[in-house]
């Protein structure tokens, strides 16, 4: 589907004659000094991360009212939460494992909105050594994983049980950056690893090393693996200020996933502003295309209207966490997500 932003979206957004020029790369008019947000995020940027970032860093300050956020990178992306749930931030971009642990222990947080739909992470193999999904549940199999019970580790755990696979002789191995993963599955101390898209698309050029392929495509196993979130919490919304915020925030993020399912070019563009990788920042079509590809239209990563966000597609994934042990199974998700503030957003956007 095709989605164009026109003047008259540009102008229901809030972002009048500064907003339309933000999407002419040649001018830029930035809005007069508003309101400044504090947003954590993950620290580093991959290619499913870019249109939220373009949305916080540019669409959101071209918009009356708002200045350039806050922006409060954070290495360890459970601790987004943590931020969150004690007023550190106004706003998180979440993994959806430490949100709904926190939402269970009590915390009264909520989910507004996405971060991008289902995840551009896959399992990532040397297929010298392990050939099929089966072989996972072989003897002396090792996986680095960024930690036990992450949303990653626990769709792993899904899919194994699914297909009869015994995670119990697998050797998990916590490693919590992604660039030690990579080495690790490079130099033949485990056997496979999580890893976006784009990496594994940057694998293929690796010669000499071993033949590396995509084990599991977590969209292929789930109708909708939820990763990451935006969060804040139920007092915070109390506020007729903050509502305003949160809607503002949400209609520029819904703006840069049409802009970014509608426009390649733009998207690229985006990709050289803000994606954390220098690699990926330089790669070419053949690369960067094939990505995009992949996040819009096999992933559907940046869904124009957020319509996967539902108390019935969240309820799907709750099963597989309580078999992994990562929770008990009571939280309360008619509480946990919040579509009113959504639903305002698209209201006020329009249809796409």
């Amino acid at each position: 589907m095709v989605h164009n932003i026109n003047r008259r979206q540009a102008l229901r957004l809030g972002l009048g004659a500064a907003g339309v020029l933000a999407f002419n790369p040649l001018r830029r008019v930035l809005a007069a000094p508003g309101r400044v947000l504090k947003i954590n995020t993950l620290a580093s940027a991959a290619a499913v991360n870019v249109p939220l970032q373009a949305a916080l860093r540019e669409l959101l300050p071209a918009t009356a009212g708002f200045a350039m956020p806050a922006m409060q990178p954070t290495a360890k992306i459970s601790q987004i939460v943590q931020e969150v749930v004690t007023g550190g931030a106004d706003l998180g971009d979440a993994d959806i494992a430490s949100t709904l642990t926190a939402a269970e222990a009590g915390a009264e947080v909520r989910i507004i909105g996405l971060s991008y739909s289902n995840t551009s992470q896959v399992i990532v193999a040397n297929l010298d050594r392990i050939k099929t999904l089966a072989d996972l549940g072989g003897d002396s199999v090792s996986v680095a994983v960024n930690s036990i019970g992450d949303f990653m580790y626990v769709m792993l755990q899904g899919v194994l049980d699914k297909h009869g696979i015994d995670a119990k002789k697998i050797n998990f191995i916590e490693m919590g950056s992604s660039g030690d993963r990579m080495r690790a599955l490079l130099a033949g101390r485990v056997d496979a690893v999580p890893m976006h898209i784009e990496q594994a698309e940057q694998l293929k050029g690796v010669k000499g090393r071993g033949d590396f392929g995509i084990l599991v495509r977590p969209w292929e196993e789930y109708d909708n693996w939820f990763s990451a979130v935006i969060i804040t919490t139920a007092d915070w919304l109390k506020v007729k200020e903050n509502q305003d915020a949160a809607v503002a925030v949400l209609k520029s993020i819904l703006t840069a996933f049409r802009q970014t399912d509608n426009d390649y070019g733009w998207y690229k563009s985006q990709v050289g502003k803000w994606a954390s990788s220098k690699d990926l920042k330089s790669a070419g079509d053949d690369v960067l295309r094939p990505v995009w590809q992949s996040l819009t239209t096999g992933i559907h990563a940046f869904p124009p209207d957020m319509a996967s966000l539902t108390v019935e597609q969240m309820a799907k994934v709750i099963p597989v966490y309580q078999r992994a042990g990562a929770l008990k199974g009571t939280v309360d998700l008619n509480t946990l997500i919040d579509r009113t503030w959504l639903d305002r957003a698209l209201k006020e956007l329009g249809a796409p």
